[in-house]
């Protein structure tokens, strides 16, 4: 098949590639394929993919966190799908979704945002570390605690003051930019969320062999339970915000007598994800989504209710609108559009 992917990050580049599809990246990074420099329409980018010699048979928004600078995406004549993944950030994903025939949502807590028949799909990991023996693991893993992020994030303002009370009682190794020489010689990654949500770091802090000191909870409403058990793969959660709680556990985890228990947790959570939470594992299901949806009647369904969809993506583009923090020009054309809804 021929996808055309929607956004800045190549997910699944790669694995779509080895299932034999071509992929087609349109976003605002110069690293696409075609770089969107103003809001078009989804028809007007298919064409112009079409000029270049590459005809849609999919067509596939993977959020991140970027803005829709595409519109009419729910008149598209080739089926459609859309991966919400910063939801929490993002209000207006839930309105935006109806504009698709499959909606995957990467947080669990976010089900209740998107349409009845939208599916879980959570987050992956690329990279993974071979498998180490106890003695290779301990020789391998000179960094106690890391961490590798940005710290003072728009979406997570309370994140820079954690990590500077952390490290008033614990060692810990803070950086940003590439993790995986990182986490590849890191023990425990200390892991802070901007909502309590299932982030990236989660599964590349464990597929890199690391154990993974997390500030979620498992709850049935975000389906953590369903992917892996803290204690067993991942270690016990601390309370989000719980600086003595996360000191304690680290504490408590590099102690002498709990080495080999630490390494056998590590080394079941990159076999967890190795098997069920690889970017390969998640661009199969999307291989099969892709086929169902054009096998069957998705577009027709689509098609035929559009009217109640045009609805729902105005109100999406009426949120955008109202978002002082966005820049005045794109808020007025996201006015328009509303309009035009």
């Amino acid at each position: 098949m021929n996808i055309l992917q929607y956004g800045n990050n190549p997910y699944f580049t790669d694995e779509f590639n080895a299932l034999g599809h071509r992929v087609f990246r349109a976003g605002e990074r110069a690293d696409c394929d075609l770089r969107l420099t103003s809001v078009i329409s989804a028809q007007r980018l298919c064409d112009i993919c079409a000029g270049k010699g590459f005809a849609p048979d999919i067509f596939f928004h993977a959020d991140d966190s970027c803005l829709p600078h595409l519109f009419y995406v729910e008149e598209l004549k080739i089926p459609s799908v859309f991966f919400s993944i910063d939801t929490y950030c993002h209000v207006w994903h839930g309105p935006y979704s109806r504009a698709f025939d499959r909606v995957l949502y990467a947080q669990g807590e976010e089900k209740e945002k998107f349409p009845e028949h939208a599916e879980h799909f959570p987050l992956f990991a690329k990279k993974f570390s071979p498998f180490e023996s106890r003695k290779e693991w301990t020789e391998n893993r000179r960094i106690p605690v890391a961490f590798v992020g940005t710290l003072g994030h728009k979406n997570n303002p309370d994140r820079e003051k954690f990590f500077t009370l952390y490290k008033a009682f614990m060692p810990i190794f803070i950086t940003k930019g590439n993790f995986e020489p990182v986490f590849r010689q890191t023990r425990i990654i200390l892991n802070q969320s901007a909502a309590g949500e299932l982030n990236f770091r989660t599964f590349e802090a464990m597929a890199l062999g690391c154990a993974c000191l997390a500030d979620n909870m498992p709850t049935d409403k975000n389906n953590i339970a369903s992917i892996f058990t803290f204690g067993e793969n991942s270690l016990p959660a601390y309370p989000r915000g719980d600086v003595a709680k996360a000191v304690d556990y680290s504490v408590h985890w590099l102690s002498e007598e709990k080495e080999e228990a630490l390494y056998e947790l590590a080394m079941r959570g990159r076999q967890l994800v190795l098997e069920k939470h690889s970017a390969k594992v998640r661009a199969a299901r999307l291989d099969e989504i892709f086929r169902e949806l054009a096998a069957g009647s998705a577009v027709r369904d689509r098609l035929n209710t559009l009217a109640e969809r045009r609805q729902a993506v105005g109100r999406a583009y009426a949120l955008l609108a109202q978002q002082e923090v966005l820049d005045l020009s794109l808020r007025r054309v996201y006015a328009v559009l509303q309009k035009k809804y």
